[in-house]
């Protein structure tokens, strides 16, 4: 059995929140433990999770806004976590669509021992199709991020060991701010890169329910600083495969 450790991240989700949390809960493996962060909402977000949560949840309260990135580093600086440990981040105002979720990763990691990173597949509150396909190995995952376009999304999984080989430079802009957009672009570059596609699996069965049609939501929000930072973010130095 794989340990798993969840990230959920939320931010004035009120309307959306307990759906995500219950799509956790309702999960038929249990072998699971989750940092949910809560960025210094303003709404009635925190008393949602609390009144929610249970002793599998860590809540973490922020005094201000961080943003995605910078949360989600912060879940990762736990000493409790292990190198074998499966991470997979969830979007509070997202939620998981089949009570197997954490099964069928758990299965998929167990059939494939070797391999380090999962990716794809979602459905979308808006009924757009997925982006997510196989990585082709033809082509880099700079290349995924401009021109041909960003595949590895939703749901979104990793071993821990990787994120130890990952250093500051991934997730800074050029004026030393850490990036304001564009954060799984952020993670998963390095994190891909890192395992390489031999070790990266698709999952095509949909796991995920993406709202990508709410305001919070950054595509609709912060387009011009993602696609701002998504450049940036492939022009960083890639990083060699540990195999």
């Amino acid at each position: 059995m794989n340990n798993l450790y969840i990230v959920i991240l939320a931010y004035n989700y009120q309307n959306y929140i307990k759906e995500c949390i219950d799509s956790v809960l309702i999960q038929s493996y249990d072998n699971y433990k989750v940092c949910i962060i809560d960025d210094a909402s303003t709404d009635n977000t925190n008393k949602i999770i609390k009144k929610n949560i249970n002793d599998k949840f860590n809540l973490v309260t922020n005094k201000s806004n961080k943003g995605a990135l910078y949360n989600h580093i912060q879940a990762l600086a736990n000493n409790e976590i292990r190198d074998n440990d499966i991470v997979i981040h969830i979007d509070g105002d997202d939620k998981l669509i089949d009570k197997n979720t954490f099964s069928i990763i758990n299965k998929a990691y167990t059939d494939n021992p070797d391999h380090l990173v999962s990716y794809g597949n979602y459905i979308t509150a808006s009924n757009n199709p997925s982006i997510c396909k196989p990585w082709d190995k033809n082509i880099t995952v700079s290349n995924y991020i401009a021109p041909i376009g960003w595949i590895f999304s939703h749901l979104r999984t990793f071993k821990y060991k990787l994120w130890k080989h990952i250093n500051d430079n991934s997730f800074y802009d050029k004026q030393g701010k850490i990036f304001s957009s564009a954060a799984d672009v952020a993670i998963m570059k390095p994190v891909l890169e890192l395992a390489g596609r031999k070790r990266t699996m698709y999952i095509p069965k949909p796991l995920y329910y993406y709202r990508d049609n709410i305001p919070t939501n950054d595509h609709n929000k912060n387009l011009k600083d993602q696609v701002r930072c998504a450049l940036e973010i492939k022009n960083i130095k890639p990083l060699k495969s540990i195999i």
